[in-house]
């Protein structure tokens, strides 16, 4: 029988952990590249290749409680994979625990803000408003849309949109930053990330919000996309507040390897970023 694949060989208990890890494998509203349902494992395997400790803010991975619960079911029907999403959740979030969920498409975000709420941050090509597509309300393509339907559109932040469909800038969408905007100058943003310091923010990154350069494995590309050093000054700018954190849309079937490397070391410095907060309170 093979040994089930943990994130960066964590053995942490459950009981003692503070991080728990889920995957969710679920791509049935895919409507470009498939696959993302193999991406869980693939960014666990990646894990392995990266040091446990972080340079940034001097914080051991391994040292910081990492629980690895393995996979969600797998489902076909999106409001049986929301459910599975919901509950895996509440019973982190009510054991006191933090939720990383590893997708699968972008649609799996929404089960976990069914639980969290608060405000949200999207990393995204896509600003994901539309009301429906193809016949699908829950749909990747609607998952801002389907948030801002608990949380209110005014909570929402997308960062990294290049992409947008005439519905969606007609009807309205949430507030967002274009790429263009913060690779010429992130200041702007950077301030604008002051009012959701000190406050829940739950972090959903959709890694096609990067640049195909830097990741490449991804259901629907977008050029001229985010460099991912853009995310170590976000983390900084919400790491006191930071509820959970899910990481989408990766597809490693036209990967080279590099994005689910991102992916692993994303995850790594998130943890950082919020141990440090942590310490800086005692």
């Amino acid at each position: 029988m093979p040994i089930p694949l943990r994130f960066c060989d964590s053995s942490e208990s459950y009981d003692n952990s503070r991080y728990v890890m889920f995957g969710v494998p679920f791509d049935s509203t895919v409507s470009f590249r498939p696959g993302e349902k193999f991406a869980p494992n693939k960014i666990r395997e990646a894990s392995f290749n990266m040091e446990s400790y972080s340079l940034y803010r001097g914080i051991d991975l391994k040292k910081s409680g990492i629980f690895d619960m393995g996979d969600a079911d797998e489902h076909h029907d999106s409001e049986e994979m929301l459910e599975d999403v919901y509950s895996i959740v509440d019973g982190i979030v009510s054991d006191g625990k933090f939720p990383i969920m590893l997708g699968g498409e972008h649609s799996v975000t929404l089960g976990a803000i069914r639980r969290i709420k608060g405000k949200v941050v999207f990393i995204d090509a896509h600003t994901d408003f539309r009301d429906s597509y193809l016949g699908q309300r829950y749909s990747h393509a609607c998952v801002a849309r389907r948030v801002s339907e608990i949380v209110g559109r005014e909570n929402i932040l997308s960062i990294g949109i290049r992409s947008v469909s005439t519905e969606e800038m007609t009807n309205g969408t949430q507030k967002f930053f274009t790429s263009y905007e913060v690779n010429k100058d992130s200041s702007e943003l950077m301030e604008f990330l002051d009012k959701f310091s000190n406050v829940p923010v739950y972090l959903s990154i959709d890694f096609d919000g990067f640049d195909p350069s830097f990741a490449p494995g991804v259901g629907t590309p977008e050029p001229f996309g985010l460099n991912p050093a853009i995310i170590m000054e976000i983390l900084d700018h919400i790491r006191s507040g930071i509820s959970g954190l899910d990481l989408t849309e990766i597809t490693p079937l036209y990967d080279n390897g590099n994005t689910v490397m991102l992916a692993a070391r994303i995850i790594q410095e998130a943890i950082s970023f919020i141990e440090s907060s942590k310490n800086e309170r005692k």
